[in-house]
């Protein structure tokens, strides 16, 4: 379910649409929007995802970004849908800004420390422990798949290893 709605979006849009609100006769139509809302809250979730992040309950305080964002994108997109004709490639059109506007607004988000918003990390990588209590846990762990690598594993025993006073060329060769 999306962040904002047709009338998040008929805000930022007041020139494309003729009435109060995005309807079946407008252009961009209603069912247009109520798309690029979904997708843009579909970029949202996977940014979030990606950084071990659930969606953003209505109760965290990053819910009014999360909105914005997700309206600008739909906004974006809505203005795209217009032919504006440019005179140069680096002419700014509206849908530019709105791009701009959705992708900071986007890093804004993907940026803080969710966590003490409200939201729920989904996963945390795990490096290895620091203590013998980390190892410890580790090892009592029955759920804990078997690490993939080990150290040493790659080791060639017929390669020349430096000694304490020579180097790994015997001759001195480099």
């Amino acid at each position: 379910m999306a962040y904002a709605s047709a009338s998040d979006v008929r805000g930022m849009t007041p020139n494309l649409s003729t009435g109060s609100s995005f309807d079946s006769s407008s252009s961009p139509n209603l069912d247009q929007i109520n798309n690029w809302l979904s997708s843009g809250c579909a970029v949202i979730n996977t940014r979030l995802a990606a950084i071990g992040y659930d969606p953003i309950p209505t109760t965290s305080g990053a819910y009014d970004i999360a909105r914005d964002a997700n309206a600008t994108y739909a906004a974006w997109r809505a203005e795209r849908s217009r032919i504006n004709t440019r005179v140069s490639a680096d002419e700014r059109t509206r849908a530019d800004m709105m791009r701009r506007d959705f992708e900071y607004l986007l890093e804004e988000i993907t940026g803080q420390d969710l966590s003490r918003s409200g939201v729920t990390a989904t996963s945390v990588a795990y490096a290895g422990g620091i203590s013998v209590s980390d190892k410890t846990s580790v090892a009592a762990d029955g759920d804990r798949t078997a690490p993939r690598f080990a150290r040493g594993m790659f080791a060639n025993p017929g390669a020349r290893m430096p000694g304490d006073t020579t180097s790994a060329c015997a001759n001195g060769d480099y």
